[in-house]
């Protein structure tokens, strides 16, 4: 093990003894070459998960492409590409491409020749490393994480600040070293983390599966069906119904108040971003996702309080496939409509679980998703929602789906959680094992 020597830089700790430390501006250079006149047509992206790919192969869709191809600049092979405004999140990678790409990337290379870029380019997958850069940036958007709550995601780091920063350089050869190991190793731990995601995106898909020929269906294989005579339904077994959400529940808005009513503690509140939140499930309220306001909205706004067995639905949504996200509530706890929500009440008060499970499906949501306006932030209006069609199988059937789909759901939302946690640690376990050896406290032993 080679001696070691404090860098005096914290994110670093370590370094050994004979290494150096340089400014990324003395070590790296911005390859700032416009596309004008235009040399490229071949739009690239830039996502953590993905890292520098071609635009059509983004997963997730993104902003719009430019029609002007001459406001882009150019990447080439072998540049490391950092999006300046979501390094914080990871957003750096190299390129295997030349094309064209945002204003807003850095196309960085070594002044160096000797240099190897592979290198360079794992440091900047670090997540300490990227956690340096945290002063360093403006906060540009505000958007609601996951659980509901405000932050700070989108940080621009300006070129000269980058390029002041201090990083581990060791020798060229010792570069191609760390860089030949890593590339043997990381391949392979992303396979499992891509193997992994896929076993999620199937337990998901089988959760959907179960959920839509249950309610659609029932229970009972052999049942007679009959035509529902509502296209997007079809057949449906003998004895079930259909019926309008207006002919069964009443429908009302949810609080008028912004972000900047939102307090720490007080009156618990969701909104339509905690609505859409991942976490999420659809058919019973989150805890974590609750907000808060001032305890005066009670008495002032009283037909805002959500009952139990009350539905709160997202009357906004930044894409499509949100359209129709809503929420049930299970209890008699203490909870308010927050903005952009609108809230559905039983007629005859019930539990509606039933129905909890029938808002989740693809089926449903495709009425809702239709009648839906807007480009890009969709509205679900009121008047759309409760004019949306039903599925209704006698009460103790849908007492009967509800049970057996609760039980199947939490088993499958159990595993699903359990392979979450693996991601989670096999990624840690990744990022840590880069770091370790970009900055020399794991050496590569010789052949």
């Amino acid at each position: 093990m080679a001696e070691m020597k404090d860098s005096g830089v914290a994110w670093i700790n370590t370094i050994p003894k004979e290494w150096k430390l340089k400014k990324i501006k003395y070590a790296l250079k911005n390859r700032n070459e416009n596309n004008n006149p235009i040399r490229s047509k071949n739009i690239l992206s830039l996502t953590a998960k993905q890292g520098v790919i071609p635009l059509e192969e983004k997963e997730g869709g993104g902003n719009k492409p430019k029609e002007d191809y001459s406001a882009y600049k150019l990447a080439y092979p072998n540049d490391i590409v950092m999006n300046s405004m979501n390094v914080l999140s990871g957003s750096v990678g190299l390129s295997k491409y030349f094309g064209c790409v945002s204003p807003v990337y850095y196309m960085l290379r070594p002044i160096d020749g000797k240099d190897d870029v592979r290198y360079y380019n794992y440091i900047f997958q670090t997540t300490v490393f990227q956690r340096s850069l945290l002063g360093l940036g403006n906060g540009i958007l505000m958007k609601e994480s996951d659980n509901g709550k405000l932050n700070t995601i989108r940080m621009r780091i300006p070129l000269d600040k980058l390029g002041n920063l201090l990083i581990p350089v060791p020798d060229s050869s010792i570069q191609r070293k760390i860089a030949d190991y890593l590339d043997s190793i990381i391949p392979n731990i992303d396979m499992i983390l891509a193997d992994i995601e896929k076993q999620i995106e199937t337990l998901e898909e089988y959760k959907k599966s179960i959920i839509t020929e249950a309610v659609t269906k029932g229970l009972d294989p052999d049942v007679e069906m009959k035509d529902s005579g509502i296209e997007w339904i079809g057949k449906i077994p003998k004895n079930w119904k259909t019926n309008k959400i207006k002919y069964l529940f009443t429908s009302g808005k949810g609080l008028s108040i912004t972000k900047e009513n939102l307090i720490d503690e007080g009156l618990p509140v969701i909104s339509y971003g905690q609505i859409h939140a991942k976490t999420n499930s659809g058919v019973d309220i989150n805890k974590d996702l609750l907000q808060f306001v001032s305890y005066e909205y009670q008495k002032r706004n009283p037909n805002c309080e959500v009952k139990k067995f009350d539905f709160i639905f997202a009357d906004t949504s930044e894409d499509y496939e949100g359209c129709g996200n809503g929420v049930y509530k299970r209890d008699n706890s203490i909870l308010f409509a927050g903005y952009h929500s609108i809230i559905l009440r039983a007629i005859n008060q019930k539990d509606n679980r039933y129905l909890a499970y029938l808002f989740l499906t693809d089926l449903w949501r495709k009425q809702i998703r239709e009648t839906a306006s807007g480009v890009k932030v969709f509205s679900v209006t009121q008047k759309n929602l409760i004019n949306s069609s039903i599925i209704l199988p006698p009460e103790d059937e849908q007492n009967e789906i509800a049970n057996y789909l609760d039980v199947k759901c939490n088993k499958i939302d159990s595993i699903i959680v359990d392979k979450k946690k693996q991601l989670e640690t096999l990624e840690q376990y990744k990022k840590s094992l880069i770091y370790e050896y970009v900055t020399g406290k794991k050496e590569v032993l010789n052949d």
